[in-house]
């Protein structure tokens, strides 16, 4: 029966399965195109070649392009004539002639085809075909170019699968029961083969005991059962032994749906390097296109067929199972590359290979989840007793890895979320008690292993003098066991230098987290695939680092480093809130808004439970000072602390000294410069036991809150204090050149005020650091700049318009008298207020005035607050 009309584009039937209408399918047509002259389909039963084909055709015909299509088993004449009749057609231009179930053609007739498609360039042929070719089949010959494809390779369309007919037209189905999620699990399980996805429907919305004693719930989960329903999988299983034919190839089939991805070095285990077998399994559609597979030259068995061989392997045969999947991952363990080494631990882990599972733990360590997230939590996950006390380091990998789960923190929670704290505090506390049991028994790689989640531990949790410690322990011993010839991998000891400069930098020793981050970079790209992890964590760092420093081009530089690199999510803590801070630092000093916003929507605000809380913070206030409102700042940098401090955590000196700055900045800039220096002097007083004019981190603000305070002279001394101080920070530096500038210029000394400014607008265009010039008011700006000459670059000046200047004029910081301060000496004797009267010859009324006034400008209310404020302030060592 000839089918030569032309094929409509139609509407769904009535009978059409339900779950199929409407389901999206790329158009995997062009696959039938090409310039080759004879293409060839092959398929398993009801896998839709036929559909596929016919699709193509119309689409062909839409276009104006020549086909004939006809079945072999029933010719309406003979096919000699039949090609004649095309090759005639075609008239100069291409015609192709397209013969489904074509397995039933004869060798005479497929060799008329051959040589008619040699004589005929106009002339292209389909072959659609539900086996190999016959044996006797004639040999193709040398000049015919030929393309063979897989029909699960053509991927239905959206007009196909609605026209798919359901096997029994009688059946009613609930269409409001068939979410679209169903129907898109289902072409992915099916890979487009409509006889499968038909039973797939059935076995997914007739429920049944399988389905409701599972309690099936979301697509994937319903369509997962389904696969494994006797029915689907006895239906495939036929298809796949009928297709074969053929005892040995069966049994290989097995072995390769072991693999998640079948990949090179699996053929070559098995033996069957040049062979056919896999030639012949990929042209009747066993693999899903080429390119969906990780790794180069892998391919991925179509999943339903997988789910079925592997079944059928574990079940009849399960000593053999647990066998190959050793053999398996024996040969791919030692390769160490990405897609080897995940398929090596789920090959592990079907073997009950615990030796293995443990080597791969010591040599890659973390890096497991960079590989493949889920696979490696389902490797380690409920562990046998019996392999967790023959090898120790397996304790460790279950713990950890079991409870990313049991902190309520999936995978892809944000870097700055409550749960990615919460994650990494559940995650690492389980080490501390292994430590004792495992730090002489495990090796240098184990070690590493159980040091680092302690110390992740003791940071998140704001034990930073005690990681510090942990960490000069972790060297120590290292060293003390390469003393004796033992030596961790490098990708381990990347891993650790890494943890070390993080450490450092919570230490508040910025130089030796730099020095750590730079060597641990280094030692992770001489580890090649094994340290990808500690490559990205190691160049954050280092942009977070130079950020800090005000090195602001060598951060974006690291940024570029750790950019294309592809962190794992679980780890997003480490690597994404370091990358972000330091890039919205950057953003905010050059000014960029929207830039800056994007990276501290990454970060959160510092409110998190998370080990670098104390750097999130000062830039999220940093910033909202920058662009927004300093009250509302100020608002929620109180929160902040108080969602740090609720968990009993109040940061390193280094933490505190910055948290002071950041407060004391937005009290200048809501006009509260005497509040400032209270802040400032207190904060001093507590941590390095100094006024503030000797603390070089509080230098800067220091000598703002007096400037803007009124107090000019003092002002000038301090920012003099700061620009010539090897200990101030390069931005620093610049901000405090425009603070000297400011001081000198109300001084009325404008000569040396134009030769500070000059000194900083250099500084401040050489680095890109347009936030500078808004520390100083618009007009100072404007007079500077007339006289020194200098000019702000387009894009600087354009920003500094659309902002305000950060510090208005704030009220005057009251000064004491000669008078009040005797009387402040007098009360630092102990005297009562009629003793200092009498010593001073006056009433004690006007002494109770003076006092009065004394606590009023020192903010205070009681005697013992005034006396620790001017000890601080060093009023006390002041005579008239």
């Amino acid at each position: 029966m000839s089918r030569t009309a032309t094929i409509s584009r139609q509407a769904a039937p009535p009978d059409a399965h339900p779950l199929l209408r409407g389901a999206a399918q790329p158009d995997g047509s062009a696959l039938l195109e090409g310039p080759e002259q004879l293409v060839i389909v092959r398929a398993l039963p009801g896998m839709g070649k036929t559909r596929s084909v016919d699709a193509w055709r119309a689409l062909c015909e839409e276009r104006g392009v020549q086909t004939t299509i006809a079945s072999a088993r029933e010719l309406r004449m003979p096919l000699a004539a039949l090609i004649a009749e095309a090759a005639a057609t075609a008239s100069g231009r291409v015609h192709t002639l397209v013969i489904d179930d074509a397995e039933l053609l004869t060798a005479p007739q497929l060799g008329q085809l051959y040589a008619q498609l040699q004589v005929e360039p106009g002339l292209r042929a389909v072959l659609c075909t539900s086996c190999a070719a016959a044996a006797d089949a004639p040999a193709l010959p040398a000049g015919l170019s030929v393309r063979e494809v897989g029909a699960a390779q053509l991927k239905l369309t959206v007009r196909q699968n609605a026209t798919t007919v359901h096997q029994d037209p009688d059946a009613q189905h609930d269409p409001d029961a068939s979410p679209s999620a169903l129907a898109a699990q289902l072409l992915q399980t099916a890979d487009g083969w409509p006889g499968l996805m038909i039973r797939l429907a059935d076995a997914a919305t007739a429920g049944g005991t399988e389905l409701e004693s599972a309690g099936a719930e979301g697509a994937a989960a319903a369509v997962a059962l389904a696969v494994g329903t006797p029915a689907v999988a006895q239906w495939l299983r036929a298809a796949v032994e009928r297709a074969l034919g053929d005892g040995e190839l069966l049994s290989i089939a097995r072995r390769m749906a072991l693999a998640p991805q079948l990949l090179e070095r699996h053929i070559a285990l098995l033996g069957l390097e040049g062979d056919v077998v896999v030639g012949t399994l990929s042209t009747l559609g066993f693999f899903v296109q080429s390119g969906a597979a990780g790794a180069s030259g892998a391919r991925q068995m179509v999943p339903a067929i997988r789910a079925v061989l592997r079944d059928d392997a574990r079940t009849h045969s399960p000593a053999e199972f647990r066998e190959w999947n050793r053999v398996f991952a024996d040969g791919l363990v030692g390769h160490g590359g990405r897609d080897e080494i995940w398929v090596a631990l789920e090959h592990a882990r079907a073997a009950e290979a615990w030796d293995i599972l443990a080597s791969l733990w010591a040599r890659h360590g973390l890096g497991l989840l960079n590989r493949n997230f889920a696979v490696a939590v389902a490797a380690y996950s409920d562990l046998p007793d019996g392999a967790i006390r023959e090898y120790p380091e397996l304790r460790l990998a279950q713990l950890v890895l079991m409870s990313l789960d049991a902190a309520g923190s999936a995978p892809g929670a944000t870097a700055g979320s409550t749960a990615g704290g919460v994650w990494l505090r559940a995650s690492t506390q389980a080490a501390t008690p292994l430590l004792p049991q495992l730090s002489d028994s495990t090796t240098a790689d184990g070690l590493i292993g159980v040091m680092s989640a302690v110390l992740v531990n003791q940071r998140v949790t704001g034990a930073v003098a005690g990681a510090l410690e942990s960490s000069r322990l972790l060297a120590e011993q290292l060293e003390q066991r390469a003393a004796l010839g033992e030596l961790p991998s490098a990708s381990n000891y990347a891993w650790a230098r890494f943890q070390h400069a993080v450490t450092l930098l919570l230490a508040d020793d910025l130089p030796g987290s730099l020095a750590a981050a730079t060597d641990s970079y280094e030692w992770a790209v001489g580890a090649g695939i094994d340290a990808e992890h500690v490559v990205v964590n190691a160049a954050a760092h280092l942009a977070l680092c130079h950020a800090l420093s005000g090195a602001e081009q060598d951060a974006l530089d690291w940024l570029d480093v750790a950019g294309p690199h592809d962190p794992s999510q679980w780890h997003g803590t480490l690597t994404r809130v370091p990358a972000q801070v330091a890039a919205a630092y950057v953003a905010t000093e050059r000014l960029d808004r929207a830039a800056a916003e994007l990276a501290l929507a990454a970060t959160g605000d510092g409110s998190a439970p998370i080990e670098m809380w104390p750097f999130v913070a000062a830039q999220a206030a940093r910033s909202a000072l920058t662009f927004g409102d300093p009250t509302v700042m100020l608002a929620e940098f109180d929160r902040v602390e108080l969602a740090q401090a609720r968990l009993g955590r109040t940061g390193s000196n280094g933490a505190l000294l910055m948290m002071a700055r950041t407060r004391a900045d937005g009290l200048i800039a809501t006009g509260a410069a005497g509040r400032a220096v209270e802040l400032l002097e207190m904060v001093a007083h507590r941590v390095c036991a100094a006024k503030p004019d000797a603390v070089p981190e509080l230098l800067v603000s220091n000598a703002r809150a007096h400037l803007y305070g009124g107090r000019e002279a003092q002002a000038a001394r301090l920012a003099s204090t700061a620009v010539n101080s090897r200990r101030t920070a390069p931005t620093d530096g610049v901000e405090a050149s425009l603070i000297l500038a400011e001081a000198l210029l109300r001084q009325g000394e404008e000569e040396a005020a134009v030769e500070a400014f000059t000194h900083a607008h250099a500084l401040a265009v050489h680095r890109r650091q347009w936030r500078v010039f808004l520390g100083i008011p618009r007009e100072s700006l404007a007079r500077l700049a007339a006289a020194s000459g200098a000019t702000l670059p387009a894009v600087a000046a354009e920003r500094l318009a659309g902002l305000n200047p950060l510090f208005p004029e704030s009220e005057q910081i009251a000064e004491l008298t000669a008078r009040e301060l005797v009387v402040l000496d007098g009360l630092r004797g102990g005297g009562s207020t009629a003793e200092v009267a009498a010593a001073l010859s006056v009433s004690p009324n006007t002494v109770k005035s003076q006092i009065a006034s004394i606590f009023a400008k020192l903010g205070v209310r009681d005697r013992e607050r005034a006396l620790s404020v001017a000890e601080r302030r060093g009023l006390l060592r002041r005579r008239p």
